[in-house]
């Protein structure tokens, strides 16, 4: 074999055995690089939420955490994973939009959502269940009398949704929830106990129950007032006089009053 030949034989072993040897260094370093890409297992991943709303609580948040963290899984860079997070969130009734579920460490998810705006509580046999804006059920159902500070809903007729996310339909809770959102600003609304809708069957008319057992009389929902009643601005600058010189919306203490006429009566 000439000197040539012997070098080219050289260079062609020295090529096979890099070449052998990258091949193993390779096909060992995959497995360990994605070893390294997973949290341990039992290891906590950490969830956060982009401006989560002051009325979700730790408390409120940490089933949700839950959710995103066991639908991820332990993957650092599963597209899967983060997918099916996402999804999860759409379903489980608390969110208006999803935009995004991503990581932000091996063991950290970040979430950039909308919650939903939580408007009103309905009350039935079984509690008072948690409603949002657009009248869709929520996933949250109170002890009667242990529900935060929102305005309760008396008299909804039909029955409650099988499943969190779903619209409680009826005209009658319909105006109740528009009723429900006028008021949630006023600031005399912590002396509205329930607004009452049994009435709007027979005859449209809404009722506002006070802390103090009395009746306001309030008439149709707002804005789809009838002809010979009073708009429901008006109906709000009485009730602010009232407060003005009572120091409460039931006044003197009335056991019912009109608010939908022009003069306005008590009995």
């Amino acid at each position: 074999m000439t000197e040539g030949a012997k070098n080219s034989a050289m260079w062609i072993g020295a090529g096979v055995t890099l070449a052998i040897l990258a091949t193993v260094t390779f096909g060992w370093s995959v497995p360990s690089l994605r070893k390294k890409a997973q949290a341990s297992t039992g290891e906590r991943i950490e969830v956060a939420f982009i401006d989560a709303p002051s009325w979700m609580t730790p408390t409120d948040l940490a089933p949700i955490q839950d959710l995103v963290a066991r639908e991820a899984g332990a993957s650092a860079y599963s597209r899967e994973g983060l997918e099916r997070a996402q999804v999860a969130l759409l379903g489980c009734g608390w969110f208006d939009e999803v935009r995004q579920v991503r990581r932000i460490g091996s063991t950290s998810l970040e979430v950039d959502a909308t919650f939903v705006d939580p408007i009103a509580l309905v009350v039935d046999a079984d509690g008072e269940h948690l409603l949002d804006s657009r009248a869709r059920l929520l996933p949250r159902t109170y002890a009667t009398g242990t529900a935060p500070n929102l305005t309760r809903i008396l008299g909804a007729s039909l029955a409650r949704p099988q499943k969190p996310g779903q619209l409680w339909g009826g005209a009658d809770l319909l105006a109740g929830i528009e009723m429900s959102k006028l008021i949630s600003t006023q600031r005399w609304r912590a002396q509205v106990s329930a607004v009452d809708v049994s009435d709007f069957r027979t005859n449209q008319t809404l009722s506002l129950l006070t802390t103090k057992q009395c009746k306001l009389i309030w008439g149709r929902a707002p804005g789809r007032e009838a002809s010979a009643e009073v708009p429901a601005a008006q109906k709000l600058r009485y009730l602010d006089l009232l407060t003005n010189q009572y120091g409460r919306i039931d006044g003197a203490g009335p056991q019912s009053v009109d608010l939908s006429v022009d003069y306005v009566g008590s009995h």
